[in-house]
């Protein structure tokens, strides 16, 4: 900091520093200006003008630049030009700085002016009226900030729900901020989903046309899938992937009944979905068994996901074909599960899906499944 000299006479003030004061609001309907003694200073960027727990003896209106009222390192706000910064501390919490005012700008020049000239001059109710009036527009101005980042939180919160399932949300922040997922491998359900023969409409339907479908098949399988607690980890194309993850205490065999549950209430909605008089098929692999979960992707973008070779054993089985039967039954259903998930289901309900096929599956070899 640097203190101007005075090279202007003892009773007058340089017009900038005058305009600086007026366009404050601290001197309406105030005579005489120079009772108060307004001092100048200058400052260069990232000087403080004052520090948190310092002795609130005066106040400032910024002539030049720009000061920063940071708390903790954090940038609350940017005071510029004509305002004024440090009023509030004038009064209350022992007459404390309660945050820090740093210059924000290479160069920045102030206006001092001491609390006891404040209080010493022959205007001081009207001077504490203009800073009552000041910090009543601060406040306001405060209010509709609050307001407004509140909204933009709100919608924020909106676009990360629709982009992020909450089984994601909740390993974020448990991760804290700024930080990505830990690893662990957790015991899923893991079910993949596609919409036969779907590709061949694309081109031939209008785009928006085609959009409404696709909104509406992910919509058929979404509801069921958030109905019976599952999460959605992406959408592939015209397919889905969506798991369940187990905690130690949770029973296999009642995540499993939910998902089935799900599965089978999918495949009925979507065949509800008709192009013309064609209804859409749907088809799933729902498996059960160890992942691994976590933030996966490169340095600058990364995506909460479930990967191993038990992820890879459900997509196989919602891609099985006929021609890739080695063994068993050739009609298939439209649920396809494994035989692990299968086993943890009741005699009763695993009866339901009684057609046992044994398929070729690409980089995995046979795998055994029901229908």
């Amino acid at each position: 900091m640097v203190e101007v000299p005075e090279t202007e006479p003892a009773r007058t003030l340089h017009a900038r520093y005058e305009e600086a004061l007026v366009a404050s609001g601290l001197v309406d309907n105030v005579g005489d200006i120079m009772a108060l003694d307004p001092r100048p200073h200058r400052y260069g960027e990232a000087d403080f003008v004052c520090h948190h727990g310092d002795t609130a003896a005066c106040l400032w209106v910024i002539v030049s630049g720009s000061v920063s009222v940071r708390e903790n390192g954090r940038t609350l706000f940017v005071r510029r030009r004509h305002e004024v910064v440090g009023e509030q501390n004038l009064l209350g919490n022992g007459c404390r700085r309660w945050y820090d005012l740093v210059v924000s700008e290479s160069q920045a020049e102030l206006l001092a002016i001491n609390k006891s000239d404040i209080e010493g001059h022959p205007q001081t109710d009207i001077l504490w009226r203009n800073i009552a009036k000041i910090i009543s527009l601060k406040l306001k101005d405060a209010s509709v900030m609050t307001s407004t980042l509140s909204q933009q939180l709100e919608d924020d919160t909106r676009i990360l729900h629709a982009y992020t399932n909450e089984f994601a949300l909740s390993r974020r922040l448990q991760a804290g901020g700024g930080l990505l997922t830990d690893y662990q491998v957790d015991r899923a359900i893991v079910w993949f989903s596609d919409v036969v023969d779907f590709s061949r409409y694309v081109l031939q339907l209008a785009p928006a046309r085609t959009a409404d479908v696709v909104q509406r098949f992910f919509n058929a399988q979404s509801a069921p899938i958030a109905n019976h607690a599952g999460h959605i980890d992406k959408f592939i194309g015209d397919g889905l992937m969506a798991f369940w993850a187990l905690s130690d205490a949770e029973s296999a065999g009642i995540k499993c009944l939910e998902a089935l549950r799900a599965a089978e209430e999918a495949v009925k909605a979507v065949a509800d979905i008709r192009i013309g008089n064609n209804p859409l098929h749907l088809r799933i692999g729902l498996h059960i068994g160890l992942v691994l979960s976590g933030d996966f992707g490169s340095t600058t973008r990364h995506q909460f996901t479930l990967i191993g070779p038990e992820v890879n054993k459900a997509a196989r089985l919602e891609q099985v074909h006929v021609e890739d039967i080695v063994e068993g039954e050739t009609d298939i259903g439209a649920i396809r599960m494994s035989m692990e998930f299968r086993e943890e289901l009741s005699a009763a309900v695993s009866q339901q899906y009684g057609r046992r096929s044994k398929a070729e599956a690409k980089n995995i070899g046979k795998i055994e499944f029901f229908s």
